[in-house]
């Protein structure tokens, strides 16, 4: 009599993403910056270099560093973070190296006056009155465009000067508007925070990507 031969047959089925407990609202207010303590490190990172979290921001939400949403297919929002890192580093450098101030104090005879700099070239306070004014305009674009992108995602509306409430949170609260965000794309609840990763999370964890189970039948 001849052995039966059984099959053990392994089915993938996707497990679709539970829907998001805070659909529809923003799980921290905008001035709640200190919900998880003074050290926190994104919020140690939108006070002091905003452009680092910005662009992990960006790479959370598979962002481009313009702000764009690059075709599903694509893997450019990767470099997002570097390329961020090297925007805000060039504008640094620059400012850091051209700037000089036109106008020195003189205190000649008793009488504070305004000379001018001889060693101030007016070529170098309008390369770094340009350069700076570039990258204000180009993160305040990319900030809000980020804010909006943020809300589709979670089915948050507007509730204050709607039609503009990205713009006007963004310009008025840059740094309070960023950990805002930053609160909403990560569960700091039972996630760490990370300074250096492209995400600002864990290098393993990608909350975005769909499960799979399998289910033995």
């Amino acid at each position: 009599m001849s052995e039966e031969t059984k099959y053990l047959i392994a089915v993938a089925t996707p497990v679709d993403e539970p829907a998001h407990k805070t659909a529809g609202a923003w799980k921290s207010g905008l001035f709640n910056c200190f919900k998880y303590g003074a050290c926190h490190k994104a919020l140690l990172c939108a006070c002091f270099f905003s452009s680092w979290l910005m662009g992990q921001l960006l790479t959370r939400m598979k962002m481009t560093w313009i702000g764009g949403s690059p075709s599903s297919a694509s893997e450019a929002y990767k470099k997002t973070f570097r390329i961020v890192l090297v925007i805000a580093i060039c504008n640094i450098l620059i400012v850091s190296i051209f700037s000089c101030d036109p106008e020195l104090s003189d205190g000649t005879d008793g009488d504070i006056s305004m000379v001018s700099n001889k060693d101030c070239a007016s070529w170098q306070n309008n390369l770094t009155n340009t350069v700076t004014s570039f990258f204000v305009l180009y993160t305040f674009i990319v900030m809000v465009r980020l804010r909006m992108a943020i809300r589709d995602k979670y089915s948050i509306p507007e509730e204050n000067c709607v039609g503009c409430e990205d713009c006007c949170t963004v310009f008025f609260c840059g740094c309070c508007s960023a950990v805002q965000m930053a609160h909403q794309t990560a569960d700091y609840e039972n996630d760490k925070a990370f300074c250096l990763t492209t995400t600002g999370l864990s290098p393993f964890a990608d909350s975005n990507e769909i499960l799979t189970q399998a289910i033995v039948v």
